[in-house]
C-alpha cells in the first residue's frame, strides 16, 4: 500500500487566504523531528504549516504547526497508523478507543469466553466499536475547518483521498491538494 504526502502553507488570511505546496520529503519520525523540518520549510515562523499524510484505503493523518507552537497531530485511526512507517508519529497520542462488549468489559484478544456449557439466553448484541482516531481534532478549528468534520471523516470510514479532499475543500487547498498527486 502507498502513501500520500503533502505539505500545504496559506498565504493571506481569511476568505483571501491561498493555499500553496512546499517542498519538503517527510521522514518518519517524532511529532518534534516533524515539526522541526516543517518550520525550516517556511520562511515566516508565524505561518501556519500543515503536512497531510495518508496511507491508501486506511487513514489519513494531519500534523500542524505555527512558529513555537507545539506540534499537533490528528490521524483518522490510530490502530491502522501504529504499524505504519509513520507510527512513531502517533506514538504518544492518547491510545485508540477499545472495542466495548454488551458488558460493558473491553473485548478484544485478550476477552475471556464464554464456557462451552453456558449458553446464552439470548442472541448477544454484536460488540460496539469505538470511535479509534486520536489526537487533536481542533487543530484546524481557527482556519475554518470544524473538529466535527474531522470526527465525522475518520468515523465514516471514508477513502483517505476523499477524505483529504473534503478536508482541502472546506480550508480551500482541494485543488493544490489533488495537482500534487
Amino acid at each position: 500500500m502507498a502513501y500520500f504526502t503533502a505539505v500545504l502553507s496559506p498565504e493571506g488570511s481569511g476568505d483571501d487566504r491561498d493555499w500553496r505546496s512546499v517542498d519538503i520529503d517527510l521522514e518518519a519520525g517524532s511529532p518534534d523531528e516533524l515539526g522541526d523540518a516543517l518550520r525550516g520549510a517556511v520562511d515566516d515562523d508565524d505561518v501556519p504549516v500543515l503536512a497531510v499524510l495518508e496511507r491508501e484505503d486506511e487513514w489519513f493523518a494531519l500534523v500542524r504547526t505555527d512558529g513555537g507552537v507545539d506540534v499537533r497531530v490528528f490521524v483518522s485511526d490510530a490502530v491502522a497508523a501504529a504499524d505504519s512507517a509513520y507510527a512513531p508519529l502517533f506514538a504518544e497520542l492518547p491510545p485508540a478507543a477499545a472495542v466495548v462488549g454488551e458488558d460493558g468489559a473491553e473485548g478484544g484478544a485478550g476477552a475471556s469466553e464464554p464456557d462451552e456449557d453456558e449458553v446464552p439466553a439470548t442472541r448477544p448484541e454484536p460488540p460496539v466499536v469505538e470511535d479509534v482516531w486520536a489526537g487533536d481534532p481542533e487543530l484546524l478549528t481557527d482556519l475554518g475547518c470544524p473538529a466535527e468534520v474531522l470526527v465525522r471523516l475518520a468515523g465514516s470510514g471514508a477513502d483517505p483521498s476523499a477524505a483529504t479532499v473534503e478536508i482541502g475543500e472546506v480550508l480551500g487547498f482541494a485543488d493544490v491538494l489533488e495537482s500534487l498527486r
